[in-house]
């Protein structure tokens, strides 16, 4: 008796683990039921096959372009097609964890493993993040565009959306995701267009100005320490010791993010 209901246990854990742990591939290179050869692009925020498509820019020809472009990968993945996202996306060069513009993005409901299969868009160092509107949760650089990269990175964290963009431009050939996926909505206004609040250092200060509403301001180190929090809903400055920081910014106007060296 004892053995069968140990086992009864065993099995219906194993069934709970199987079934929390999904699987969900966007194969833009050879899915041509999903992603079909296209070169007009997508003119706003669109979801198709639980993924979120975000243009943010005037143009139509800057993202959602799928076009032939055979590439194989060095696990032997061979993708007919690319889809371009042919822009940063953010404006301006200070790079930001809450994408603002040719982006794609997908519900988790926790823990996942993410893995992208890309190639650069250019010449010199590009790289494409993933990142969970706070912080990057991971990060490929590629220096020539003919080759296959495959960039893969775990999220260990509550429900939330995943960001997938460059900080140039950036073919995608594919996105598996393998864990608790969540469904994906049509992401906030308020949070595409992100914070204007703007950011610098210089000494050992830090200064915070164009503040409009109550902000949430966290500041970490690369390694990921919560160094300080504040609140504050005035322009603002204060004191860090020599060193690199990412410095995490959220009021009801959205959220934002930047790298900073004092």
């Amino acid at each position: 008796m004892k053995t069968k209901l140990l086992y009864s246990i065993f099995t219906l854990v194993l069934f709970s683990s199987i079934s929390i742990a999904q699987t969900k591939v966007w194969d833009f290179g050879n899915d041509t039921t999903n992603w079909p050869l296209d070169g007009t692009g997508i003119a706003g925020n669109e979801i198709n096959d639980n993924l979120g498509i975000y243009m943010g820019v005037s143009s139509l020809n800057n993202i959602g372009i799928i076009e032939a472009s055979p590439k194989t990968f060095p696990d032997t993945y061979a993708g007919a097609n690319r889809f371009k996202l042919n822009g940063a996306g953010y404006s301006g060069s200070t790079f930001q964890a809450m994408p603002t513009q040719r982006y794609v993005y997908f519900a988790t409901a926790g823990n996942c493993t993410i893995t992208v299969w890309f190639r650069t868009g250019g010449s010199g160092t590009r790289t494409l993040y993933v990142t969970d509107g706070s912080s990057i949760v991971g990060s490929l650089a590629g220096t020539n565009s003919s080759d296959g990269l495959i960039l893969q990175t775990t999220y260990t964290g509550g429900a939330t959306n995943l960001y997938i963009y460059g900080d140039q431009s950036s073919n995608l050939y594919k996105i598996e995701v393998t864990g608790a996926l969540g469904t994906t909505t049509l992401d906030s206004d308020a949070f595409k267009n992100g914070l204007s609040v703007n950011v610098y250092g210089a000494d050992n200060q830090i200064h915070l100005s164009n503040i409009t509403s109550e902000t949430k301001v966290n500041v970490y180190s690369l390694t990921g320490q919560l160094i300080k929090s504040l609140n504050t809903s005035i322009d603002t400055n204060f004191e860090l010791t020599k060193g690199f920081y990412i410095i995490n910014m959220e009021s009801n106007e959205g959220k934002k993010s930047v790298k900073i060296i004092l």
